[in-house]
Parts: structure tokens; sequence; C-alpha cells
């Protein structure tokens, strides 16, 4: 966004300072070949090109506001089709916007200076004083100029910035055209400049934070519901998660090996009503692919003996660095729900399913039978419990407090309780993180079952009692 004070600065000085000093030189040299006599016909002729140049003042500054205050999204959105003419033409002269805010600034210099040597010439003859003329002008202008130049067409663009560019798109088109050749010095110039103070290069429009900023500020002003909100962050962030981050961890996928009978599959079905089972060879480390709850039943209702080799169906398999929304892209291009996360050495990560992927987008998605699990409860006022493998920054981001990862690469709770110990984890173990405290509550199989958050701005701490 291009900064209105410093275009005002630049507006004012060009508006006060060089136009009244070129005035008085030019008045000086007139004076100097005797008096000059004006009839009503050449005073009334030079009021009405006051009157046009302070026009085209106007013009030149609400077209500068216009075009640096338009949104081109919602102008684009007012055109889907591209058929608007005055629409299109208005983005084509916003595209190459160093040569349109050049233009506005040179034209709108040239019209300023003008009016104010006319005044000054005016005020001169009508007073009979150079001095005393010039003073005159000078107030007379400044005042014509923020009012009628300045001020007034920059408010009235200012509330309507895409109307206004839409409505001065011709004009402003004309003014490119004829000052092309003076625009076109003044840029190479500019160039010339920015290239040797090493300025050339200009940062994205906007960034991501920005743009997040933007969401929260559009839902405040109430444009936007909290739940639209959310889901446009999310998918903002949606591309920088890494599918290790959120897959089921290898120690908790439940697999069945490739010999495994009817049986054995069938209860496992019945156990943990998964509508997908990977399936291994030898090794967890070795998934060959996936057995679908639909195929086994249909082929066990009809006889007892049943193969997993003839039902099994393919699975992909995922680097655990890859993105979550190359995962996702992935999986509806191969029409498949499940990939198999592996790590640096071809082992198996984890398991990743089309809902995990979906859910970090809309949030959980529970049917019927999931039994409802919480990251974290309220225990307190200052005190929570929150699961070992709950995503710590999803935690404090919703607790907002303030939380630093460092360099640890777990997203857990329990991993970043380990890589700050530099050790395994124990029943009680603390972990100061600055405006909370982190206390390991239980252990399940060396693994961080569940801690306690203990914010430290309560007016007293708790002591929390670790159970086994």
């Amino acid at each position: 966004m291009v900064n209105q004070d410093l275009f005002n600065t630049v507006t004012f000085r060009y508006n006060a300072y060089i136009p009244v000093t070129l005035s008085y030189t030019v008045i000086r040299d007139v004076k100097s070949r005797g008096k000059c006599q004006m009839d009503t016909i050449e005073l009334i002729a030079l009021l009405a090109v006051m009157a046009v140049l302070l026009a085209l003042s106007a013009f030149f500054s609400a077209s500068e506001t216009a075009y640096t205050g338009m949104s081109r999204t919602r102008l684009k959105s007012m055109d889907p089709d591209g058929t608007d003419k005055r629409i299109q033409r208005a983005l084509k002269n916003a595209d190459d916007f160093d040569r349109l805010l050049t233009t506005i600034l040179v034209g709108n210099n040239i019209v300023n200076i003008a009016s104010s040597t006319i005044c000054t010439f005016l005020m001169c003859e009508l007073l009979m004083n150079d001095f005393w003329g010039t003073v005159a002008a000078t107030v007379l202008m400044i005042t014509l100029l923020l009012i009628l130049g300045e001020i007034t067409p920059k408010t009235w663009a200012k509330k309507n910035p895409e109307r206004v560019a839409i409505g001065m798109s011709r004009p402003v088109s004309v003014a490119i055209r004829i000052l092309k050749h003076i625009t076109s010095l003044f840029l190479k110039v500019t160039h010339g400049v920015t290239k040797v103070t090493g300025a050339e290069e200009s940062d994205p429009a906007i960034t991501e934070e920005e743009l997040g900023i933007m969401i929260d500020e559009i839902q405040q002003e109430g444009t936007l519901e909290k739940r639209e909100s959310e889901l446009a962050k999310a998918a903002l962030e949606f591309d920088d998660i890494r599918v290790g981050e959120i897959c089921v961890p290898r120690v908790d996928m439940v697999t069945v090996s490739l010999t495994a009978d009817a049986e054995t599959l069938k209860n496992l079905f019945v156990v943990t009503e998964f509508s997908r089972i990977p399936v291994y060879e030898g090794t967890v480390d070795r998934i060959i692919g996936a057995v679908f709850f639909k195929d086994f039943f249909m082929k066990y209702t009809t006889k007892k003996t049943v193969r997993i080799a003839d039902i099994l169906r393919p699975v992909r398999f995922v680097p655990q660095e890859m993105s979550i929304s190359s995962v996702m892209s992935d999986l509806q291009k191969s029409k498949l729900h499940m990939a198999v996360v592996l790590d640096d050495y071809g082992g198996t990560a984890g398991l990743v399913t089309m809902e995990d992927l979906l859910e970090e987008l809309v949030g959980e998605i529970w049917d019927e039978s999931d039994i409802v699990k919480h990251i974290y409860t309220r225990e307190s006022e200052n005190t929570f419990r929150v699961l070992g493998d709950a995503n710590i920054e999803q935690v404090t981001e919703e607790l907002g407090l303030p939380f630093d990862r460092e360099e640890c690469d777990s997203p857990t709770t329990g991993g970043y309780i380990a890589y700050r110990l530099s050790k395994l984890p124990q029943v009680g173990d603390r972990v100061d993180c600055g405006a909370f405290e982190l206390i390991v509550r239980s252990m399940r199989s060396r693994r961080v079952k569940e801690v306690s958050l203990i914010i430290k701005d309560a007016e007293k701490e708790e002591e929390v009692t670790p159970d086994q």
C-alpha cells in the first residue's frame, strides 16, 4: 500500500512553495517590461482557467486516493465475467501502478503550479503590489488547493475508492496517454535511483500473517461469522502442517498380519469399529495394503474361509515431511482414503486418513459410535488436564498463552516435555514454560499419558498430586 502521508507532504510542498516562488519570478519579469493592464474579458478568462485547473487538481487527488485505496479483488468480484469495460479499464490502469502514480503526481503538480502562477499574477495586478500580491496569492492558493484540490476530493474518494476508480477510469487512461513521455522520463530516473540504493525489490502485496490479521478485523466488523473466520485461517495454515504432525503414531496403529485367519480379522473389526485396517507382512514396517470392512464381511457371510490376500486393497505411502495439503491432493487423485506415513528410513511412522486431513480444516468430526475425547479439560481456574499426545501449540493457542516450541520437532505435549528434559519423562517431572508450567501426571508404556498445565499468574499456585 502506498504511503499516503508521504504523498500529501510532497503535494503540499509543491502546492505552496514552488508555485509561489515561480509565480513571483514570472510577475517580476512581467513588471520589468511595464505595467500590465487587464480588461474584463482577460480577467474572466484567467479566472475560468484557474477554475478548470482547480477542478483538474481535484480530479488527480481523488484518482490518487481511489487507486491507492481500492481493492483489486473487490473490483474483480464486481465483474466476474470481465464484460464491464469501465471496470476492466480501471484494472488495466492499476496493472502498471508505478506509471499510474507518476502520471497522477506529474499532472497534479502541473495544474497546481499553473493555477498558483495565474493566481499570483492576478493578485499582483489587482493589488498593484508585487509583495502583497504574492502574500495574498499564497494564502488564497493554499486555502483553495487544500480544501478544493486535496482534502475534499481525497475524503470523497476514500469513502468508496472502487466506485471512484471506475468512474475516473477513462480520464485517467487519457492522462496516462497524454503524459506518457514525461512519465517515462521520471520512471527511468526513479528506477535508476532505486537500483543504486538497492530498493528495487518490493515486498509481497500481502503476507499470510497480514491476511490472518485482516480476517480477524473483518470478523470484528461483523462481516464474517466466527466459524467462517476460523475456517479461513485454518485454510491459510493448511499448507504449513506436515503430515507427520497429525498422523496416528505407529504405536497406536491397529494393524493385522497377512497370515491372520478370518476370525481374528472379524474380531478386530468388531472391537475397533474401523472401516479399514492396514495389513502387514512380517513386521509393521512392511505394510502391503489394507482390508476393507465391507469387502471382508461380504465374503465372510458367504464362506467362513476368507484369505486376506484375496481382498487386499492398495494404500498410499507418503513421507512424514510432506504437507497435508499435498497428501490430500494425492489421496483425491488416487481415489484412496488412507495413507501410510514413512519415516526417514522408510519404516512406518504412522497412519493418516482423509478424515484426519479434513479435521485440520473443519475441526473434529464425530460419528454416533465415537467417544468424544477432549485434548484438555479445566480442573480449576488456572489448572488444566492435558493429554500427552495433544498438540501443544493448539492447546496454548486456545488458552491464549504465549509459547515457543524452539527447536523441538515433536508437536505433542509429551514430546515437548521430553525435549526440554532431555530424558525419558517420569511422573512428577516439571517443565517451566514462562507463563505456565507443565507437570507429568501419568505415564503409559514409557509415553506421557496426561499432563497438568498450571498458569503462573494465579494468586496461589495449586499443588497437583500426580496419579499413577
